[in-house]
This record gives C-alpha cells, sequence and structure tokens, in this order.
C-alpha cells in the first residue's frame, strides 16, 4: 500500500479556533476539542493512516502550534510523518492549502478539515485516486436533511453539474463535505481567486475551476457526517460515534 499511495500526501485543516466549543487557541482551538474523550485531530490522523497515507502536514496557527506539536508529535505514533505548516492568518481553506506548495511538491493531495467527522470508509476512494487522479479534483458528498447550511452540488449522471454555496431554495441534497482530492495543479488556480465577502479565499471557487474546466469527480458516501462547529452538533457527533 505504502508504494501505491507514494504518489499522494495528505493536509489537514488544523488552523480553526474552537472558542464556541471552549477550546480557543490558547487550548489548541478546534483540533483539540475532544469528542468521546478524544481530540478531532486524533479521528482525522487515525483516518489518514487507515488509509495507508503517510505524509501528513499540519496548517496550524501561530497561537494552537505549540498545543497542536505538543500532543501530535512527528506522527510517529500513527505510523506518519507530520510537517507543521503554519498560517499566520485566517484567509481560508483555499490560502491554507496554497501554503503546501512546497509540502506538497508535484504529488496529489488529500485536503481533510480537522471539524469533519463520517462514518464512511474513504480506505479504497484513497487508493482509487492515487492509482487514477487523471488531473481531476474530487469532492464528497453526503445527503443532508439541511442542505440550505451548506455548500451543495447538483448532480446529473454521475456529473456535477453545479456548485452552489448555502441555497435558499432547494436544489440538491448532496451537502460537499471537508474532504478533497486534488491534482498538483490545484495550486496553479488558487492565485487566480478573489477573496468573498469574508474577506477568505474559499475553497468553493477552487472547486468551480475545476468544474469548468470539466475536470470535477464526486463521491457519494454512506453514513452519517457532521460538521462540528457547535455544542449541539458536537453532542450530535458524540452520539454518533458511540453507536
Amino acid at each position: 500500500m505504502a508504494e501505491t499511495l507514494s504518489g499522494i500526501c495528505a493536509v489537514i485543516l488544523a488552523a480553526g479556533a474552537g472558542s464556541r466549543l471552549g477550546y480557543p487557541n490558547e487550548r489548541g482551538g478546534k483540533p483539540m476539542v475532544e469528542a468521546l474523550g478524544k481530540p478531532l485531530l486524533a479521528y482525522g490522523l487515525e483516518r489518514l493512516a487507515g488509509a495507508g497515507l503517510q505524509d501528513v502536514a499540519l496548517v496550524v496557527n501561530p497561537t494552537n502550534r505549540p498545543v497542536i506539536e505538543a500532543f501530535a508529535g512527528d506522527g510517529r505514533k500513527w505510523g506518519l510523518k507530520i510537517t507543521y505548516v503554519v498560517q499566520e492568518t485566517p484567509l481560508g481553506i483555499a490560502h491554507a492549502l496554497s501554503l503546501c506548495q512546497e509540502f506538497s511538491g508535484r504529488r496529489n493531495v488529500l485536503l481533510l478539515l480537522v471539524d469533519n467527522l463520517f462514518a464512511a470508509n474513504i480506505d479504497a476512494a484513497v487508493a482509487a485516486y492515487a492509482q487514477n487522479p487523471g488531473d481531476k479534483a474530487e469532492i464528497f458528498l453526503v445527503p443532508v436533511p439541511n442542505p440550505q447550511d451548506y455548500g451543495v452540488a447538483v448532480v446529473e449522471a454521475g456529473q456535477v453539474r453545479r456548485l452552489v454555496e448555502k441555497p435558499q431554495q432547494f436544489i440538491s441534497d448532496l451537502a460537499v463535505i471537508g474532504l478533497y482530492f486534488y491534482p498538483p495543479t490545484v495550486y496553479d488556480f488558487i492565485p487566480q481567486l478573489k477573496p468573498s465577502a469574508r474577506g477568505e479565499l474559499e475553497i468553493t471557487d477552487v472547486n468551480s475551476l475545476f468544474l469548468q474546466q470539466g475536470r470535477l469527480r464526486c463521491c457519494k458516501l454512506d453514513g452519517w457526517w457532521i460538521d462540528v462547529g457547535n455544542a449541539e452538533r458536537l453532542a450530535e457527533a458524540e452520539r454518533l460515534l458511540a453507536e
């Protein structure tokens, strides 16, 4: 497996603050928020290691880095090699990914948002992408009862037709979760982006550029998915994990 996956590395976005959950950056921020007694970061690292990945970059912020590094170290406890990348200012997910270009080199990239927990096993999807990236990006979709709260994809005949952020009217129940696969050319797209209304470089805009070029694939995942953004969702995540 290690030889098969040598052409793909992973990036975990772990720079977010978790103040609403009682974990400000001084306590490690969102990556150190505990679900069933285990930090969210640990779930992500375990998932990547289980899929056969070895080389991982953690994008942290200047304040939470010491706490994150004290917990994760060099990654050897998971069989991983961890590189720390510091995002000085929270300028968005796409900006955070751009900081990992030197780390990634010419390899394909799996990007995981640390606050995303889901039930599906992605081992086969990782292996399949590593073997046949085709210079395309891949997004992962989960049906949700409240699509108006998320970015969603309109899919027809297995192909993504539209990406819409928090649609006010129903167009699809397929939420785009915080797991993405990108070819090395993703770093050519990010400089083309303009900051959104909230002053960030949005990963949805990256995906839209791939879509415009006919280079965006999708994969529907079974089971639950939780974006752990508040206490209510954290409680739901703990219930689902316990089951």
